[in-house]
């Protein structure tokens, strides 16, 4: 069975099982059209077929009479940030971000360089459903397209010039760091990043060839290579990013993984650090995210606000707030000072400057935050309506108020569980945090249990 998925932040699957040349010409007219066939910011992670697929959505776009920047192979990040310093209209980048090698997508980016929220998504399947009815695009390429050469110096100085990156301090401390870029879209903007801030850098896995060389997403089980490298070099830290370099892992000087989760914890402490005492700025993080920058926000008089998981809904409150910073717990840093979207350059340079102004080492420093355990795990709920079971929990925990924005999360002082509905498969999700691993565990299999007897 083809597999196509299409969501709030573009439109992904298998290529040549449900996605394929077509299905990129079809959403990049819709999207040309949303766009008023205006400036369009285009780019591509590394993966082989990005190549085809970005020919696809240049000569598509050509066709619309739009005027193309092409930037290429860079980070999803470099692609937003030029989107919002271009005055684009919008921009496509065709990634499938953490994906396996066979996936590929098209993410849709709006002229505040932030992804579509529900609003504009509406109005892109609106559309779509136009281009569907019309017959087969047959127009001449009269649109332009420009080579963006120095999109990654731009988005590299962008960074540099951060008050929250403190250049001299790192140039100073002169840190070891091993980053693996998994050959992916930050095989050269990283290094290069970490070079101009004086790091002695050691590259694993940043060709720039497409070749995943371990799983994808980030997690401590697929960077071994990177741990050991960081011990063997008596590296400071490690870093690694997915394939378009928005999301950071971080490996601590002893070659041991910090969860994902903490990335966004340790650029949070250095942005309240620097955060002047009258200055109230509240951080903005997703449903999902540990409870630790709740802890941690808590010691210096802040708040936590929290949005529906996704980048977009996370990047929208931050404007509506006006925040000191967010993100998150996937690793993703956004900082608004810089642009609207979760950038591993911005939270390497932000958890470099920490290093460097403590004079502490990483582990030193994730050993004085709050600390919690998260278990993540779902439960197959085939031929029954995930929309009804989750409606059954809220009202059996009615008396500990549960939050009803994003599936049901349901909240004790020290723990929490979180249950979402799958959009794709007939699945729940379940996150649950709590002090220790043997908590979380023990809050989804007995939620696990629940589910199982409302069935």
């Amino acid at each position: 069975m083809s597999i196509l998925i299409s969501g709030i932040s573009g439109v992904r699957g298998i290529i040549d099982d449900g996605f394929d040349a077509q299905v990129v010409e079809t959403y990049t007219r819709a999207f040309a059209q949303l766009m008023d066939n205006g400036r369009i910011v285009i780019a591509q992670d590394s993966r082989p077929s990005g190549e085809m697929f970005k020919g696809v959505v240049e000569k598509t776009l050509s066709q619309m009479g739009c005027e193309i920047i092409d930037c290429g192979i860079c980070p999803t990040p470099t692609a937003q940030l030029m989107v919002k310093d271009l005055n684009a209209r919008g921009g496509i980048i065709v990634t499938a971000s953490h994906n396996p090698i066979e996936w590929n997508a098209l993410k849709f980016v709006g002229h505040e360089g932030l992804f579509l929220d529900s609003e504009e998504h509406k109005r892109l399947q609106g559309e779509l459903s136009k281009v569907k009815h019309a017959g087969p695009l047959t127009a001449d390429e009269t649109g332009t397209v420009t080579q963006l050469d120095d999109r990654l110096e731009r988005h590299i100085q962008n960074v540099l010039d951060l008050d929250l990156v403190n250049v001299e301090a790192i140039k100073n401390l002169r840190p070891k760091v091993v980053i693996d870029a998994i050959n992916g879209a930050g095989s050269e903007a990283l290094p290069a990043f970490l070079e101009r801030l004086g790091c002695e850098v050691y590259k694993l896995n940043c060709d720039n060839d497409g070749n995943f060389v371990h799983t994808p997403e980030p997690l401590p089980e697929n960077l071994m290579e990177l741990r050991t490298e960081v011990s063997r070099r008596g590296a400071d830290i490690g870093i690694a990013t997915d394939p378009d370099a928005d999301r950071l892992a971080v490996i601590d000087e002893n070659g041991k993984p910090l969860v994902e989760e903490y990335t966004l914890v340790l650029a949070a402490y250095h942005a309240l650090r620097h955060a002047d005492e009258n200055d109230k700025r509240p951080i903005i993080t997703n449903l999902s995210s540990t409870k630790a920058l709740d802890d941690l926000a808590e010691r210096y008089g802040r708040s936590v606000l929290r949005t529906p998981v996704g980048e977009i809904h996370v990047a929208r409150k931050m404007q509506e707030e006006e925040s000191l910073i967010g993100g998150e717990g996937n690793g993703g840093v956004i900082l608004a000072e810089s642009h609207l979207g979760r950038d591993s350059l911005v939270a390497s340079g932000i958890i470099l400057s920490l290093m460097a102004e403590t004079k502490q080492s990483i582990r030193e420093i994730a050993d004085d935050l709050p600390r919690y355990e998260m278990v993540k795990d779902k439960i197959n709920v085939q031929g029954y309506q995930p929309a009804e079971i989750l409606e059954s929990l809220a009202e059996k925990y009615t008396s500990l108020v549960p939050n009803l924005e994003d599936g049901v999360k349901i909240s004790w002082k020290d723990r929490w569980v979180h249950f979402r509905a799958s959009n794709t498969e007939p699945i729940v999700r379940i996150f649950a945090e709590g002090a220790t691993q043997t908590i979380a565990a023990s809050l989804v299999k007995e939620f696990k249990t629940e589910i199982q007897n409302l069935m």
